[in-house]
């Protein structure tokens, strides 16, 4: 694939719409291969994508490249039920629009000597978008307080969300001193986009009003880095091992009345561990455990506003952008993710696995969260390879993402019962081409 085509895809992933995935807001994996396996394969590199998963594992690849696309649809729904509080007598609704998303990734990998390895991925890291036309808790308040849709300037329609996207370009340098041991770095630049509507009367809880919403997209530069290990332990069993560190991004300098610490909104670390067991000559089977610390980023982290708060007794610290300011309630997440891959014939080879992850989201913070309903606990997916000999191989995955709900039955907008939902479905197709 030659610069004009990278270039192509790099300008292909930023003008994507944002993704929304399903551990927290990340892919459980990158590159069909890797989906079909739910995202496992930190011990098993199978394509030119892995430097996304483990560094280490680029040596271990054939010279060559992988260009693919995910195109995902998510069907996301919220409410606000105020029924009995005030005046209320109804529930507002909503469906989220732009259910259907498209997320190309570009893989490369060129042998220097033999035992050393330079490559490439560029890939969509992950990201969450909303987009309602009802505007809830402008539309809940005005109900408590009496007004009703035939009332002047009721706020019925309006809309509400965000739009939340990361880029990642990592170069991988990837050695091999020992036939069972392998290791990889990657300088990872981050490319990070973020808007939001529909929070005006959020501002008057803001350390900066005039920056909290409706100010268009912003565009942020950052960088950190991903080390990881891959050791063959015996003919049939191999462990591996990744790291990545925060990603350190420029803050929001439109949004800085919005997110915590004065517009920061940086990803956060994360570490894998997993095995490959070779359980026949044509027969493996993965397992891999995540560790994502949200809890270590304020802006996701921190907690939703109290009642309090909403009515206006809110410390400076609290205040949306300041350092301790209002936020999602986020916790960390654990996720498992095993998988099986069957190599069916010489040209064949078939996956399937399941992902699991902790819920990172308490029903104690549905109400900021109807906006980010990145809350997904389980994964299920399928996949398979066709080699075209001489010419390439064709690689596909299906994800079916279950539907997860939460809800706060007393929530601290005024006791109003909070509810959202999300499911997904998820095709990625992929070209491998051998150098």
């Amino acid at each position: 694939m030659n610069k004009k085509t990278l270039t192509a895809f790099l300008i292909l992933i930023l003008g994507s719409p944002a993704a929304f995935s399903t551990n927290g807001y990340f892919m459980i994996g990158y590159g069909a291969k890797s989906i079909g396996l739910a995202g496992a394969g930190v011990a098993l590199p199978q394509d030119r994508l892995v430097g996304a998963l483990n560094p280490a594992g680029v040596v271990q690849v054939a010279d060559g490249y992988d260009a693919g696309l995910r195109v995902l649809a998510g069907i996301r729904n919220g409410s606000v039920d105020c029924r009995g509080i005030g005046a209320c007598d109804a529930v507002i609704k909503d469906r989220s629009a732009r259910d259907l998303f498209a997320i190309p990734n570009f893989g490369w990998k060129r042998q220097l000597a033999e035992d050393l390895a330079i490559g490439v991925a560029v890939y969509g890291n992950g990201g969450i978008n909303t987009t309602f036309g009802r505007a809830f808790y402008d539309e809940a308040l005005a109900r408590i307080l009496g007004g009703t849709p035939g009332t002047p300037g009721f706020p019925r329609d309006g809309k509400i969300g965000v739009d939340f996207s990361q880029l990642f370009i990592a170069p991988t340098l990837s050695w091999q001193p020992h036939q069972a041991h392998a290791f990889g770095i990657s300088p990872i630049l981050a490319v990070q986009r973020f808007s939001a509507r529909g929070f005006e009367s959020f501002a008057r809880l803001s350390a900066d009003p005039g920056s909290v919403t409706g100010r268009g997209t912003d565009y942020t530069l950052g960088g950190g880095f991903r080390i990881g290990w891959i050791g063959k332990l015996t003919p049939s069993l191999r462990l591996g091992a990744q790291y990545t560190s925060r990603i350190w991004t420029k803050k929001s300098t439109k949004y800085n009345g919005l997110l915590a610490d004065n517009g920061s909104m940086e990803a956060p670390s994360h570490w894998t561990v997993g095995l490959a067991y070779a359980l026949t000559e044509r027969l493996t089977l993965v397992f891999d455990y995540q560790q994502i610390a949200f809890n270590s980023i304020g802006a996701l982290s921190n907690p939703g506003p109290t009642a309090a708060e909403l009515l206006g007794m809110i410390t400076p610290e609290r205040r949306l952008g300041a350092d301790d300011g209002i936020g999602f309630g986020w916790t960390d997440e654990s996720v498992f993710k095993i998988g099986a891959a069957w190599r069916a014939t010489d040209r064949l080879t078939l996956r399937t696995g399941w992902n699991h992850g902790s819920s990172q989201i308490p029903n104690a913070e549905a109400l900021m969260n109807i906006i980010a309903p990145a809350t997904i606990n389980d994964n299920a997916t399928i996949g398979g390879s066709w080699d075209f000999p001489g010419l390439g191989e064709l690689s596909f995955s299906y994800m079916y993402a279950f539907k997860k709900t939460h809800h706060d039955r007393s929530s601290a907008f005024f006791g109003t019962a909070i509810r959202h939902s999300i499911y997904e479905h998820a095709l990625d197709v992929s070209w491998s081409r051998n150098f």
